[in-house]
């Protein structure tokens, strides 16, 4: 078995954090660039056959719910729209948009999440195995496309968001959401010995870092949202307050948002 990353890299990165080097954010740009996978494929084919992502803790749900429910509060698709949502592990924002009459194309590169997502689906669903750098879509054919923290996850973001780009309708929205700030931590693999990031996470982004990648990819950010703060999330806030409508639990995660600067996540909605 075999994982990403790159010994060399780490060293350097190291160095650069003892050391208080002027060129570590440049330095950081270099690491993650040569951080990759053997082979991304069979990675999430195998991650799909091992972590189950329908037996997520109570906590994670509410998580999940609240981040897809800011994609649709941001994107407000239309009834009979075609939404792909990109790396859909257990399918979360299926039942969230049932009275929507969408048609939803969960997309994932192991057909183990798929075919559960059909399964306990009660919507029009069309599971897709696909992989991000080449989706099995025509050129302006979708409306409404959905990538929640998969960027991260990528070794050439730009390329991904690209595709995206491609089959984005005229009048399409991306929404996309990326771990907000994130301190990347390491293991050592004990297959081979060499650094691995926790999570599978190559990149960390500013709302800077992330606007100009988004644009670079030839799409235009209209909008952006700053979601779950940490500090309600690990007391356990959005659990308890879970029941409560999208617009009230928005406000309270938003005043702690501008009071705490540690959301969760960064969503952007995006155009071409």
């Amino acid at each position: 078995m075999q994982c990403s990353g790159s010994l060399h890299a780490w060293h350097e990165r190291t160095l650069c954090q003892s050391s208080g080097s002027t060129n570590c954010q440049s330095l950081g740009v270099k690491i993650w660039n040569e951080m990759d996978y053997n082979d991304h494929i069979e990675h999430y084919k195998v991650d799909g056959e091992y972590y189950d992502y329908f037996a997520f803790s109570k906590f994670m749900v509410a998580e999940i719910n609240r981040r897809y429910q800011e994609f649709l509060n941001l994107s407000k698709p239309a009834q009979n729209a075609v939404i792909l949502d990109i790396g859909s592990g257990g399918g979360g924002v299926s039942s969230l948009i049932e009275e929507r009459n969408a048609k939803y194309f969960p997309l994932d590169i192991s057909d183990n999440n798929l075919k559960r997502i059909k399964e306990l689906s009660t919507i029009n669903t069309f599971p897709v195995n696909g992989d991000t750098y080449h989706l099995p879509f025509k050129k302006d054919s979708v409306n409404l496309i959905m990538m929640s923290e998969i960027i991260e996850h990528l070794a050439n973001p730009v390329k991904a968001l690209e595709e995206v780009a491609r089959i984005l309708k005229e009048d399409g929205q991306l929404v996309v959401s990326v771990p907000y700030k994130e301190q990347i931590s390491y293991q050592i693999c004990i297959h081979c010995n060499k650094p691995t990031p926790t999570h599978s996470h190559l990149h960390s982004f500013t709302v800077e870092t992330f606007r100009d990648l988004l644009i670079q990819a030839g799409l235009k950010p209209v909008k952006f949202s700053k979601n779950l703060n940490k500090v309600i999330n690990r007391l356990h806030i959005n659990y308890l307050f879970r029941s409560l409508p999208f617009r009230i639990w928005k406000i309270v995660d938003s005043v702690f948002n501008s009071i705490i600067d540690k959301p969760t996540s960064m969503i952007f909605v995006c155009k071409k």
